[in-house]
C-alpha cells in the first residue's frame, strides 16, 4: 500500500518473474523497503539471470561485471544469449534425427 497499490498483486508478479518493475517503480520500492536502488536492482538480475539458466562462470562473471551498463543494454546480452541458446538446441535436436 505504501506504494500505491490496492493489493500486493503488483509485487505477487513481481515475485513469480510475470515481468521486471520499470526503474521507478524499482525506485519506489527500495525506499518503502529501507535498502538502496542498486541492491534490489542486483538482487533482480540474479533472480532473472537463475530463472535464464546462466551457469557457466564466465558467463556469470561477464553479467555481474557489467552493473553499469543501461538496463537497455543488459537486456540486449541476456537476449542475445537466448537466441543463441536456442540455436544450440535446436542443432541438438536435429543431430537427433
Amino acid at each position: 500500500k505504501s506504494l500505491g497499490y490496492k493489493n500486493n498483486s503488483y509485487i505477487a508478479r513481481i515475485e513469480r518473474g510475470d515481468f521486471l518493475p520499470s526503474r521507478e517503480n524499482l525506485k519506489k520500492m527500495a525506499k518503502v523497503l529501507k535498502v538502496s536502488f542498486s541492491y534490489l536492482d542486483s538482487l533482480l538480475f540474479e533472480a532473472k539471470i537463475k530463472e535464464l539458466g546462466i551457469k557457466k562462470p564466465e558467463l556469470l562473471a561477464l553479467f555481474r561485471d557489467i552493473p553499469h551498463l543501461p538496463e537497455k543494454d543488459k537486456k540486449a546480452i541476456i537476449n542475445a544469449y537466448l537466441k543463441v541458446k536456442e540455436r544450440m538446441k535446436k542443432r541438438k535436436n536435429e543431430a537427433y534425427y
